[in-house]
């Protein structure tokens, strides 16, 4: 009898081939998250999942909005949730894309292999089959399709382009470069998926803040205020049991009701049953070491360490001067105050004449999407104090027609002297000076006089604050006045009139008399805002790393700031228009 090896041999092979399809056939998973983690994930780091001292998670798994923010302080849970909501989109949505960016390669590399692949694919078994191999970091792939692609922020949110993701991650935001978050948008216009952004606190005042201020502002309230009263605890320290379903039972409340498309929640350490408050507790009640306690981390930690790590808030940095607390003292007393029109000031001008002195100040853009920035103030002599009466941004446009508007401006508000940039208006401010002829129509329309508009250059030179050069021949052989500034000490100039308070007559209560310098009427919100979010927008270059320097006392650094945006110089300048005016009007020349 002959037996034919071969023929039984490919047999063999088909039916394991079968066999084991058969048995690593992925089983369909829940869709509903909660559901999901029972089945898929109900360990992490082998430690059985359980939401008893953490049920305000709850109702952010199961919100289905499509932007999500969450914020708080370090170790509240949010790597877990992080890859619960990639891997369950991943493993129940066949052949989409996932995409979980974060602030640096370092930082990709430890969440991609630790926390992803070993800590929730490989812990689990459920999760394992769905490995179609080991990848590198950037990418996990799986076995229904989809794809997990782990990018830093690098350039932009570049390294998102040509994806199209379900969901897209964005993990410590708190030092990504938010302000370009719309691009994450972009990569999501077929795909209509959802964004979820987690980290701590931040700066106050940059972006990152300000997209927490685009959400509802969620806080969660414990029913029963006195909670941590009711915890038990025994030998081994708290109790972890059903009875915290009662104990712990709250609910999240907005604090921005009015916003509906945007949800925000916010946990600090404080709302945690397993963190304890004080130090005697951590040691009498939780059995634990007492820096792990509220108060023994705020012994040991920075006051922005505190707020940003712990308490998941915001807090004034010295590489931010001007703080939200700045702008509302010039801001929050004049609700009552609008923009003025020329006739008014006008109309100031001849009730008051040198009571006042009208000043404008102009920061000519350069470039196609630039925009020059005109900004006309009042200083009231009496009180010193200084009000922004006009201020506009206006779009690239041609250079005689730009002059002309600015000249007939300065002449329509009655303005006393003005000044301007010279290191992109050199063209505009000769014709602000001498006149010209109307691009449109020809008619000829007259100048403001070098006397009372000058071109300013910067220098960084804080023993020369200001220099006036009345009469000065320029490249082209004509006499022109021009100002000579140092930048950082015009901001620092604007930065006091924010901060200095003055009193006003007709109260007589001290902290009620106490005003802000600086008078930014806030009636209409759509007047300021631009201006308001460019004020925050001043940062200082010499502490871009400022913790760094904190820690290192032989790093003295000259204070230096980055050039401010548009607006904000254009109010500069306006602000070193008034110191020229006093300068000329003795003939001093400051050097």
């Amino acid at each position: 009898m002959t037996y034919n090896v071969t023929r039984w041999g490919d047999s063999h092979k088909k039916l394991a081939k079968k066999y084991l399809e058969r048995h690593r056939k992925l089983n369909p998973l829940p869709t509903d998250i909660m559901d999901w983690i029972k089945i898929a994930r109900p360990k992490v780091e082998n430690i059985e999942r359980e939401f008893l001292t953490c049920p305000f998670w709850i109702p952010i798994y199961n919100d289905d909005h499509n932007y999500q923010m969450i914020m708080g302080g370090r170790q509240i849970y949010k790597s877990t949730a992080c890859t619960d909501f990639i891997a369950h989109t991943a493993t129940t949505q066949p052949g989409v894309q996932v995409c979980y960016v974060t602030y640096d390669q370092e930082s990709l590399s430890s969440f991609s292999k630790q926390k992803l692949k070993i800590g929730t694919f490989l812990a689990n078994k459920t999760l394992a089959k769905y490995l179609r191999h080991p990848g590198n970091i950037g990418e996990v792939s799986l076995k229904n399709n989809s794809t997990v692609y782990l990018v830093t922020d690098n350039y932009q949110y570049r390294h998102l382009e040509g994806k199209s993701p379900t969901l897209c991650i964005i993990d410590e935001a708190q030092y990504q470069d938010i302000e370009y978050f719309g691009r994450v948008h972009q990569t999501m216009m077929a795909t209509k998926g959802k964004v979820k952004i987690f980290g701590i606190g931040g700066e106050a005042g940059s972006a990152y803040e300000k997209l927490w201020k685009e959400t509802n502002q969620m806080e969660w309230y414990y029913d029963n205020p006195d909670w941590r009263e009711r915890l038990q605890y025994d030998h081994n320290g708290l109790i972890i049991g059903l009875y915290l379903r009662e104990v712990l039972k709250g609910r999240w409340i907005p604090q921005n009701p009015s916003v509906t498309s945007f949800q925000g929640y916010h946990i600090p350490q404080t709302m945690l049953a397993t963190i304890p408050l004080t130090i005697q507790d951590a040691v009498e009640k939780y059995k634990i070491h007492p820096r792990f306690s509220i108060e023994g981390q705020k012994k040991i930690l920075k006051g922005s360490e505190f707020d940003s790590h712990v308490m998941g808030g915001f807090y004034n940095s010295p590489h931010r001067p001007i703080t939200k607390e700045m702008m509302d003292n010039c801001t929050k007393h004049y609700r009552y105050l609008s923009m003025l029109r020329d006739d008014e000031v006008r109309n100031l001008k001849k009730i008051f004449g040198n009571e006042i002195t009208i000043a404008m100040g102009v920061d000519f853009g350069s470039g196609s999407s630039s925009v020059t920035a005109i900004s006309i103030i009042i200083l009231w002599r009496k009180s010193k104090r200084i009000q922004v009466a006009f201020i506009e941004k206006r779009p690239q446009e041609n250079q005689l027609k730009q002059a002309q508007y600015i000249a007939e401006l300065f002449e329509s508000y009655s303005c006393d002297i003005g000044v301007g940039d010279l290191g992109y208006g050199a063209n505009q401010i000769k014709i602000i000076q001498d006149g010209g002829h109307a691009i449109d129509t020809g008619e000829l329309f007259e100048g403001v006089t070098d006397s009372k508009f000058f071109g300013c250059r910067s220098i960084s030179d804080n023993t020369k604050p200001i220099q006036i050069f009345e009469q000065t021949t320029d490249e082209h052989g004509d006499q022109v006045g021009r100002v000579q500034i140092d930048k950082t000490s015009s901001i620092e100039y604007l930065i006091e009139c924010m901060e200095n308070v003055v009193y006003h007559p007709i109260f007589s209560s001290e902290k009620t008399r106490s005003r802000a310098k600086l008078i930014i009427p806030s009636k209409n919100d759509y007047e300021i805002d631009f201006l308001l979010e460019e004020l925050s927008n001043i940062t200082r270059k010499d502490l871009q790393n400022f913790e760094r320097i904190i820690s290192d006392p032989r790093q003295v650094p000259r204070k230096e700031y980055n050039h401010p945006p548009d607006s904000a110089m254009s109010l500069i300048y306006g602000i070193v228009a008034l110191k020229v005016k006093e300068q000329t009007k003795w003939h001093w020349i400051s050097a």
